[in-house]
């Protein structure tokens, strides 16, 4: 997003910050239904029209609130161990659902986009583009370790963690995330594994 109006005066980035700050702490306190733009201009301690002069709605700001962070695609690092890549990629994608603010937007979000065919792309842009090629580099160390048939299907098991990481985070309020984390991991590897180890001495 840019951070000019045009050819007039730098938009202040400080402004920019309290307004997703407070973006964040309204929606963990009182939901994305809730929440209202006239409310979030007000804990900001600015106008209304200075916050649509930076997004065109409650959604959009929402959005960059929530899920400035993409789901384990910027968390993830490649140690050459893939079941403990793929533990720690679990575990983050698992933590980015439980997030308070995250979750407050989630259903939100989902729901806006069947009707805003921008925001429909960028969700899809940082769940089936960032978070998916970071999952891809992953698999793809995997099949190099021989731990991953190189035929798996990718988005099946990318399909697979996302959404049962998804569901567990917003069904149950309790989760144990290092104990789904393991057990997850635990499927996901036995779905995805080689039928028969490659020998050391195979390409």
């Amino acid at each position: 997003m840019s951070s000019l109006t045009g050819p007039g005066r730098p938009r202040d980035p400080q402004t920019q910050r309290d307004i997703m700050s407070a973006t964040r702490q309204l929606l963990a306190r009182d939901g994305y239904d809730q929440l209202s733009i006239e409310a979030i201009a007000r804990e900001a301690g600015v106008s209304r029209p200075t916050v649509y002069r930076r997004w065109p709605s409650k959604a959009h700001l929402v959005f960059d609130a929530a899920f400035g962070q993409p789901p384990g695609g910027e968390l993830l690092s490649i140690s050459g161990d893939f079941e403990t890549d793929l533990r720690e990629f679990t575990s983050a994608v698992l933590t980015f659902w439980r997030d308070p603010v995250v979750e407050a937007a989630a259903l939100g979000i989902l729901t806006e986009r069947r009707r805003d065919p921008e925001l429909h792309i960028r969700t899809q842009q940082l769940l089936d583009e960032r978070t998916k090629d970071a999952f891809r580099a992953l698999v793809h160390s995997g099949v190099e370790q021989g731990l991953v048939d190189p035929d798996v299907d990718v988005d099946m098991v990318y399909q697979a963690l996302l959404g049962t990481s998804f569901y567990t985070a917003h069904m149950d309020p309790d989760v144990d995330i290092d104990g789904t984390a393991d057990r997850l991991c635990s499927l996901l590897i036995r779905g995805a594994g080689r039928t028969h180890p490659r020998r050391k001495d195979q390409p």
